[in-house]
């Protein structure tokens, strides 16, 4: 009887061993597999933002690419309209002092500084760049249309781009003397803005 339980004992032991070692390499096979699929998740999120990442610089390479043709159409009409001649400083003053006489305006003061590049920072690629010649402008005014009709005359009439930057209409504070009386006067700061090809 001893004996019998002795055997049983070692075949217990037996069992109970290989039965531990099984649930150990269950468990070391549940945790492998747990790792394999974390591994799997982390890879498939890579490759989800790598694709992200690839459209939206598909994207922007699209953007670039309709912007620099919305570019080179806007500067070959600029060119067919003229404006890329070097400044006219002289047909300029004849045409404001012209159009002063045709709209019968009060006054007319005006200060064209030297030409510049219209922006230090910019880059403008396909061998142009955009000059300004800032100009100071003043005039009394009858009324406001006195201003925007002579803003409309000089970008129709001159090969340049007219763009005021800033307008100020006030009242004059003292009664005009002057008949007819213009009780407005207009301060003005205006670029005159050429594109010109690089040398």
């Amino acid at each position: 009887m001893d004996n019998v339980s002795v055997i049983n004992l070692k075949s217990l032991r037996w069992s109970l061993a290989v039965l531990l070692l099984a649930l150990l390499l269950a468990a070391a096979a549940g945790g492998g597999a747990q790792y394999f699929r974390q591994q799997a998740e982390a890879g498939h999120k890579q490759a989800q933002a790598a694709q992200a990442d690839t459209r939206a610089r598909l994207a922007r390479a699209n953007d670039d690419e309709r912007e620099i043709r919305e570019r080179i159409v806007r500067y070959q009409e600029l060119i067919d309209q003229g404006r890329s001649q070097p400044e006219r400083r002289l047909e300029w003053v004849e045409t404001l002092n012209r159009i002063k006489a045709e709209r019968r305006l009060l006054g007319l003061d005006y200060e064209i500084t030297p030409q510049r590049p219209l922006d230090e920072k910019a880059v403008v690629s396909g061998g142009f760049s955009f000059l300004t010649s800032p100009m100071k402008l003043e005039m009394p005014l009858l009324h406001e249309n006195d201003l925007l009709g002579l803003l409309a005359d000089l970008q129709a009439q001159v090969q340049a781009i007219i763009s005021p930057r800033r307008c100020l209409i006030e009242r004059v504070a003292a009664p005009p003397t002057q008949s007819p009386a213009a009780f407005l006067k207009a301060s003005c700061e205006i670029d005159w803005i050429t594109l010109q090809e690089k040398t």
